[in-house]
């Protein structure tokens, strides 16, 4: 594929440049034209018919300069198409894989949460904690019924299972 595209490039850079030469070539045959007619205008006494002849020449010039520049022009605006045409082929391309690698990323995120989560261990008990039989409080004479059960969501109860600890 690539040395078909090669040949097809090479192939349309030669008519480029082709219709360039002609172009300059055209310069150079208008201003060979233009010092032709001077030269016979001055030494001719059929002045009448050298200037229809210089008009109908330059007529045609004209129109042969100008389809050659047109010629030029459809040129440059086909391979200019053709490398945009390239230019978003190759985006819808790149496009295509940037979703590609979003979608990896997505399995490879949802994976390793699903693996997370399998590792992750769940309590078995509630915020609620049972204290052991009859502890005794030092400090006071009392001792505690049989179990003690506290939030550890109200403050209050959660500085006092912190004393009791600290105590032991």
């Amino acid at each position: 594929m690539a040395s078909n595209y090669d040949e097809v490039f090479m192939h349309q850079t030669l008519l480029f440049d082709d219709s360039l030469t002609d172009l300059k070539n055209l310069r150079i045959q208008l201003y060979s034209a233009a010092e032709y007619f001077e030269l016979s205008y001055t030494n001719d006494d059929q002045k009448q018919i050298l200037v229809e002849t210089l008009k109908d020449y330059a007529v045609k010039a004209l129109i042969n300069t100008v389809d050659h520049l047109g010629s030029v022009a459809y040129k440059v605006g086909d391979l200019l198409d053709e490398k945009v045409t390239e230019v978003f082929g190759e985006d819808l391309r790149l496009s295509c894989i940037e979703q590609r690698i979003k979608t990896c990323q997505g399995f490879m995120d949802h994976e390793g949460h699903t693996q997370q989560s399998l590792v992750i261990s769940t309590p078995k008990h509630h915020k609620r904690y049972i204290l052991p039989v009859g502890e005794t409080l030092h400090g006071t004479n009392s001792t505690k019924s049989k179990y003690i059960g506290c939030h550890l969501d109200d403050e209050d109860d959660w500085h006092h299972f912190r004393m009791l600890f600290a105590l032991q």
